[in-house]
């Protein structure tokens, strides 16, 4: 398998909206989704989100069941 670009897990990246979307999109690399068993090609993960005091976020995935 190739890939067009490498994953850089310490590059600042600026998050996306679109249109009258609120939030923004979280962009997670294929290898990081394997390392945490979760299969790219398959459905998505369930998840939950923490937002810190200082701006930070926590987000954490969970398996289908």
């Amino acid at each position: 398998m190739t890939r067009a670009a490498t994953y850089d897990p310490m590059r600042r990246r600026r998050s996306l909206r679109m249109g009258r979307e609120r939030g923004c999109r979280v962009y997670i690399a294929t290898e990081e989704l394997e390392r945490a068993g979760i299969d790219p090609t398959g459905p998505p993960p369930f998840y939950r989100v923490w937002a810190g005091q200082r701006g930070g976020l926590f987000l954490r995935l969970y398996l289908a069941p």
